[in-house]
């Protein structure tokens, strides 16, 4: 049996399609079909996704993932968040070297990651106050300034909030949602 090589749709790296992936893994899951991202592009779509990470690597620049202690970390999450890469598959120095290039997609802001790919940009460019940083009110801010009074407003607050959290009431007024463990990422 020959393995598929195809290339990163990010870097250009080249990739071996393996095997089957964990059906439980929730972060850097192996891809089913034959395109995708690689390892180190995977780790910086995941890290640009995650709120507030995205935030203060947007602030800081990435050089600050080149530090061991935060590498450790970063495994730590892979282990809870039953990732199908392997802590040793990720090359740091190249995601540093790569940090710039375009992603084939736009981050989408969420109820989980209220940061839009525009504010990202804002923030790197110095336009726009990152997080810890006076002149932009936090979320925890409006919302204890404010009176919230329907899902719209906190849709107002950060994209998708309200809807998201109408989801969720919903899904508890049916008893199907499961009670999250403190590990969930």
């Amino acid at each position: 049996m020959t393995d598929t090589i195809i290339h990163c749709e990010r870097c250009e790296a080249r990739c071996k399609v393996v095997g089957p992936r964990k059906s439980d893994a929730r972060m850097l899951r192996r891809s089913r079909q034959p395109k995708g991202l690689c390892v180190n592009c995977a780790v910086h779509d995941w890290l640009r996704n995650t709120y507030p990470v995205n935030m203060l690597l947007a602030e800081s620049g990435p050089k600050n993932l080149l530090y061991p202690h935060i590498q450790e970390q970063f495994t730590g999450l892979m282990r809870v968040g039953l990732a199908d890469a392997q802590p040793d598959e990720i090359d740091w120095n190249k995601i540093v070297e790569n940090w710039d290039l375009p992603f084939p997609h736009k981050i989408k802001p969420s109820g989980m990651n209220p940061c839009s790919q525009k504010e990202l940009d804002a923030i790197k460019a110095g336009e726009y106050p990152g997080l810890g940083s006076s002149g932009r009110p936090t979320l925890h801010e409006l919302a204890h300034k404010a009176e919230i009074t329907s899902f719209e407003e906190l849709n107002e607050l950060s994209p998708s909030l309200g809807d998201d959290f109408k989801r969720c009431l919903a899904k508890l007024a049916k008893g199907k949602q499961k009670q999250p463990s403190l590990f969930e990422i």
